[in-house]
């Protein structure tokens, strides 16, 4: 996966334009609700990204560990941290090495920030978040729904693609799904100020029974599924939430 060139500056250019304060917090009002959090609980958001969870979470009186692998990032969310005047706990932490034990009543991965490496790794990192949890506490997966992407893809020659223009700048994202794999495979391709750069990643897709049974083999005592909003995950729904048990 090209990270650097995935969430570089034509990150902040194409992409971050779209996740607008609004959005934000809608997102922390779902997260707050599924994770039966009450001011004072603490929480792990890893990813954190440029922290647009973790600082307005702070904000309202939890307890907030932000991890990210990304130092661009991380300085970034601390800015913000600062401008808005709230405490986050920043670490550079690369989700393959998360070592928490037992110190969080919730943990977070949102936006679609889990299923980028192989299936052993990627259920290593589900029991690194089972083991930051204490006895009883949840951790939120949001994720894409795969029944979204595939409609899209067979009525495109079983491919995908999305643009983003800004002004006289594109991004183009071409997506193909392995139904062996079960992976979404993409390029990004973006053409700013006469350059063009490529960027080339892969992603999990998961059913629900699916992913109910990795929660399962991670440890956690039970699971479930819901859309973004907690309500009924259907085929319909845009998005896949789990919420885990420890």
């Amino acid at each position: 996966m090209d990270w650097e060139v995935l969430f570089g500056e034509n990150y902040d250019h194409f992409d971050l334009p779209d996740l607008t304060p609004e959005l934000s917090r809608r997102e922390v009002k779902s997260i707050v609700k599924l994770g039966g959090l009450v001011p004072g609980m603490s929480l792990l958001d890893a990813p954190c990204g440029h922290g647009r969870h973790a600082n307005i979470l702070a904000s309202q009186g939890y307890s907030v560990v932000g991890v990210d692998r990304d130092e661009r990032f991380l300085a970034m969310a601390a800015e913000e941290a600062r401008a808005m005047n709230v405490e986050v706990d920043y670490r550079q932490v690369d989700l393959r090495e998360m070592s928490f034990e037992d110190e969080f009543d919730v943990a977070v991965s949102w936006y679609s920030s889990f299923g980028y490496f192989d299936d052993e790794t990627d259920r290593d990192i589900l029991r690194r978040y089972r083991r930051a949890l204490r006895p009883g506490g949840r951790f939120l997966l949001d994720m894409y729904s795969p029944y979204r992407h595939i409609p899209r893809m067979l009525v495109n020659h079983d491919r995908h693609v999305d643009i983003v223009a800004r002004d006289a700048d594109m991004a183009v994202e071409i997506h193909e799904m392995d139904a062996v794999d079960s992976r979404c495979y993409s390029e990004k391709v973006t053409i700013r100020g006469g350059k063009v750069e490529r960027a080339r990643f892969s992603v999990r897709m998961f059913t629900a029974p699916e992913i109910l049974e990795w929660f399962r083999t991670a440890g956690f005592s039970d699971a479930s599924v819901t859309d973004e909003y907690g309500g009924t995950f259907t085929i319909s729904s845009h998005r896949l939430l789990v919420v885990g048990i420890a």
